[in-house]
């Protein structure tokens, strides 16, 4: 039985993945398509609420293995202005240093949608940031 991701005990809120295309460090990935693979976030990655699977920690070329946090403190990069204590979002872009990187959540939350997490200190555009990744998916209220 395979155990996917590869989850080290020392750091539960890191695991090991297969790459399924080029990864640039400290931006959002979404699920692949078998368990122990992530991919770039895609078109269909609008970007409001997008589900992703984490933070990429390094930087990988297609098929290589890369680190992900997907919970915790981990770096990322600001699309936008960033405001410490804003709840942020992964959004997707066609230009490709872009596409990953976190802006502040905008608008009503549909269920399935995720806020990535929360700003732990202000970022100008394109600025690498301190973030609290919690990946908190939207319910639906009954």
């Amino acid at each position: 039985m395979a155990r996917t991701p590869a989850i080290p005990m020392a750091n539960p809120f890191v695991g090991s993945f297969e790459t399924e295309a080029d990864i640039l460090a400290y931006h959002a990935v979404i699920a692949g398509t078998d368990d122990h693979q992530v991919t770039a976030m895609t078109t269909g990655s609008s970007g409001d609420g997008t589900v992703i699977a984490g933070v990429a920690q390094h930087d990988a070329d297609d098929g290589e293995w890369v680190s992900v946090a997907y919970f915790g403190v981990t770096w990322a990069y600001a699309e936008g202005a960033i405001t410490r204590d804003d709840p942020v979002e992964a959004i997707y872009s066609a230009t490709a240093a872009d596409n990953g990187k976190f802006s502040t959540c905008s608008g009503a939350y549909t269920t399935g949608k995720m806020i990535a997490g929360i700003a732990l200190e202000d970022a100008a555009d394109g600025e690498k940031f301190k973030l609290f990744l919690t990946r908190h998916i939207q319910l639906a209220l009954s």
